[in-house]
């Protein structure tokens, strides 16, 4: 017989601990995959929170989510759905599908259980932790078009902005590699073939690695830009040092000549 549940992953501007989730929920046992935590509310009724910002809700209504949201006092919990990054995915459960089969559209397989829920909702948790990347990113490309138009003024005084703007992008970099975990498979897969088949799958439909590599060049991209108008700063700096030695220079050679040519023939 059939039956179907629907995956949820949702930005959120706060992080869920493992007190704020006991305390919601009493009696919760809690696990830990990625060092994300998982936890089984009720019958095939499980919660995902991740360490960059993304919470994902299975077999929950929309309803319950947003209620759930202002709990934790969201305020954008009422209109989530737009307010908020957030990606669905259904699934339907049926004995027809004995290994996991995944289009854009549906989730398909024989079984469901902790394990399963785990990674449907790990690789979603990572495709909305990658929008978000996207945007902020977005942001960054935007500054930088700025900067670029305002290179011909440039300050040396600037150099303190550009090395704050080029540490948010070393940050940005960082906490994309420390806590998305694009680079390496979930442990929980590696005695599963059918569990790695889900996350390939779920990781190909959602084009995680594709999307990865975009975030990559925009991010050498910027850091490119940024040694590029630091170096125009640097130089610009260069200058002005070099009209003030000059300057010094010419008013140490008007002394010297004051004061062994001019003075004295008065």
């Amino acid at each position: 017989m059939e039956s179907r549940v629907l995956f949820v992953s949702i930005e959120i501007p706060i992080i869920i601990t493992k007190n704020d989730l006991e305390k919601e929920f009493p009696g919760l046992i809690l696990t830990t995959i990625e060092k994300s935590l998982v936890g089984e509310i009720a019958n095939d009724k499980f919660i995902f929170t991740t360490s960059f910002g993304v919470i994902t809700f299975c077999n929950f209504s929309h309803d319950e989510i947003k209620s759930f949201l202002q709990r934790l006092k969201i305020k954008e919990a009422p209109h989530y759905q737009t307010a908020l990054v957030n990606q669905d995915y259904p699934m339907i459960i049926d004995a027809l599908y004995e290994k996991p089969l995944i289009d854009t559209h549906t989730i398909k397989y024989n079984k469901f259980n902790k394990s399963v829920a785990s990674i449907i909702s790990l690789a979603l948790s990572q495709s909305v932790g990658l929008e978000i990347r996207e945007k902020s990113l977005e942001n960054k490309m935007q500054e930088s078009k700025k900067l670029y138009e305002k290179i011909e003024n440039i300050k040396a005084n600037d150099r303190k902005n550009l090395m704050s703007f080029a540490g948010s992008i070393a940050k940005e970099r960082f906490e994309i590699l420390s806590q998305l975990y694009l680079l390496d498979k979930p442990d929980i897969v590696w005695d599963d073939i059918e569990l790695e088949s889900l996350y390939n799958q779920l990781a190909l439909q959602l084009e995680l690695k594709s999307r990865f590599e975009v975030i990559e060049y925009k991010i050498s991209f910027l850091k490119e830009s940024v040694e590029f108008i630091t170096d125009r700063v640097n130089q610009k700096s260069s200058e002005f040092l070099e009209w003030i030695i000059i300057c010094l220079i010419v008013i140490e050679i008007l002394f010297s000549t004051y004061e062994y040519i001019i003075k004295p023939n008065f």
